[in-house]
């Protein structure tokens, strides 16, 4: 009767050699994160139309919002507009000029005079406060020496003390190349001492039937290499 010798470290090499190729054809390791969503960052929009801000007065908003005014105006609109024909050449466009002044003495934020469309002028606020602002040509109050009754195109922005989370940095899916598995994978036989058991997990879906031959591909190494042993 032949002696039969219990499997050794060599012969467990190509066990493992056998689950690795297994693993890159049938699915990835459980411990791999996923990709996280890109948050994106807070944003408001503001829309110059029909000579006002819309909407005038938003709902408060975080430190570190970006506010982004468009020009939307539009010769189709029926409501009168900057590009109405009988007033486009009387109507410069518009502009978002803030009433609190910075420490300079200048307005916090001051849009150029916009008037094509999709024209945008955005600023992101850092601190907390009220801050009313106008449009220098249909708007402002006797305050700021410059006031249109008629127009009345003037704008409210609270901001929050809280700061807005800031966006997560996009990451990608950790894919299982060649050197992750195989560290894995030789990794969980040191621990556990032979090639059985070696704790690999599926992750659902076609992944299930390839961890499945994991254990019968690492079994038939062994069988072949004590075979040939004993032969």
């Amino acid at each position: 009767m032949p002696l039969v010798r219990r499997p050794s470290r060599r012969m467990v090499v190509p066990a493992l050699v056998a689950e690795f190729f297994l693993a890159l054809a049938w699915g990835p390791l459980r411990g791999f994160p996923p990709a996280h969503a890109q948050t994106s960052a807070p944003a408001l929009h503001i829309s110059m139309k029909d000579f006002a801000f819309m909407p005038a007065k938003p709902p408060p908003i975080k430190v570190g919002t970006t506010v982004t005014w468009t020009y939307d105006e539009s010769a189709t609109d029926p409501m009168p507009n900057c590009e109405t024909p009988v007033l486009s050449t009387q109507c410069p466009g518009h502009t978002a000029t803030a009433s609190t002044k910075g420490p300079d003495g200048k307005p916090v934020f001051n849009s150029p005079t916009l008037k094509k469309a999709g024209a945008s002028y955005s600023f992101t606020f850092t601190k907390p406060g009220t801050y009313a602002y106008y449009c220098i040509y249909h708007g402002g109050t006797t305050a700021t020496g410059k006031n249109n009754p008629i127009t009345n195109m003037n704008g409210t922005i609270v901001v929050e003390g809280d700061a807005a989370p800031a966006p997560a940095a996009a990451t990608t899916p950790q894919k299982a190349t060649a050197t992750t598995v195989a560290t894995h994978v030789l990794a969980r036989s040191t621990t556990n001492g032979s090639s059985g058991g070696t704790g690999l997990a599926t992750t659902g879906g076609p992944a299930v039937f390839g961890w499945a031959l994991v254990p019968i591909a690492g079994g038939l190494a062994v069988r072949l290499r004590t075979r040939r042993q004993q032969l």
